[in-house]
C-alpha cells in the first residue's frame, strides 16, 4: 500500500519505491541508509531516462540504470501520481 505523504512535506525516513522530487526532478528511491554504496543520512535515487528508446521502436536495450545518492534531506514527497492501465 502507497504511503499518503503531502505533497512537498521533506522525510527524515524514506522507503524504496517512495516517489520524491529534488530540486524540481521526480525521482523514485532505490536504496536507503545501510544498502550497499548508500552512506547514513542519504537515499539513492533514480531519475528515469528520458532518453530511453522501446527496443520495439529500435532502441539498444541494456542500458545501465544512474543511480544518484543524495542526503535525505533533500527530497520532498512527490504530487500524487496520476494512473494509467
Amino acid at each position: 500500500m502507497r504511503r499518503l505523504i503531502p505533497r512537498g512535506v521533506p522525510m527524515s525516513s524514506w522507503r524504496r519505491g517512495d516517489l520524491v522530487e529534488l530540486d524540481g526532478l521526480l525521482a523514485v528511491v532505490v536504496g536507503v541508509a545501510g544498502d550497499r554504496n548508500v552512506s547514513e543520512g542519504h537515499v539513492a535515487v533514480w531519475f528515469g531516462d528520458p532518453r530511453g528508446v522501446r527496443t520495439s521502436e529500435g532502441g539498444p536495450g541494456g542500458r545501465r540504470p544512474e543511480v544518484v545518492t543524495v542526503p535525505a534531506e533533500f527530497l520532498v514527497a512527490a504530487a500524487e501520481p496520476v494512473w494509467h492501465h
